[in-house]
């Protein structure tokens, strides 16, 4: 792996990014980054949305060749909802390795358990890239080994470099998606509601506090949960403080 990283230059990845903006369906980006991050030494990739997932679903990116039966018991278990890679790598400014979790976090049992189970499957190291663009949901692109230990500078800059040509053109591929962050972005009113609901108010409080009946604080909300488009409220704080609505604080 070490080698055919240090051999690697610019115009490898320029070459990904040519191939990655021929292919006119995710199916065939996909066997462009499959073949990419194996060049470069690494067994298995995800590129996923923020959130509920949902295999084929038109509207959001999902795309990874991990093993089936983990992804089977991912989805099928809901053991997203307590992934401490997710959790851990939106908290670093250009991606995170598995091994750095607990200097980020820390993670709870729930989260701890996931990656147990993620190892029983052969994913023992990897290194995480989140992606974030206001009003739009966010995503997470990931490269894992068997292999366990650090990711060396090579290896997280190449994930770096295939993640981010592997998200752009994966949003591009979802009709509508990339001019989404083009719109008006949270009202003045929604970002209010939203910072009270991470300081852990009711509607009926959040009413009281900023003046407004229940009923209009909940359109307020609901309106920044479609625009976000998850489906919970602790995922739309989470996403709005990633875009910067809502400090951290209020979640640690």
């Amino acid at each position: 792996m070490a080698k055919a990283l240090e051999i690697a230059q610019l115009s490898d990845f320029e070459a990904v990014d040519r191939a990655s903006e021929k292919a006119q369906t995710h199916a065939e980006l996909f066997t462009v980054i499959d073949a990419a991050i194996r060049s470069f030494g690494f067994p298995w990739f995800a590129l996923v949305d923020d959130g509920d997932l949902i295999k084929g679903r038109s509207s959001c990116l999902f795309m990874t060749n991990y093993p089936s039966s983990w992804v089977d018991e991912v989805i099928t278990n809901r053991l997203y909802r307590d992934d401490p890679v997710h959790a851990a790598s939106i908290r670093s400014p250009t991606g995170l390795c598995w091994q750095r979790i607990h200097e980020v976090i820390a993670p709870t049992r729930a989260q701890l358990s996931v990656l147990d189970r993620g190892r029983t499957h052969g994913l023992n190291a990897g290194y995480t890239v989140p992606f974030r663009i206001p009003g739009e949901r966010g995503a997470f692109f990931s490269v894992a080994r068997r292999k366990d230990g650090a990711f060396t500078y090579a290896e997280a800059a190449a994930a770096q470099l295939v993640g981010g040509i592997a998200f752009q053109r994966g949003r591009e591929l979802i009709e509508g998606r990339a001019v989404k962050a083009l719109g008006a972005p949270l009202s003045r009113r929604q970002i209010d509601c939203l910072r009270l609901i991470a300081a852990g108010k009711t509607e009926w409080e959040m009413s009281i506090i900023l003046g407004l009946s229940p009923a209009t604080v909940h359109e307020y909300v609901e309106g920044a949960r479609r625009r976000y488009g998850v489906r919970t409220r602790s995922q739309l704080v989470l996403a709005a403080a990633r875009d910067g609505y809502v400090s951290l604080n209020y979640l640690a």
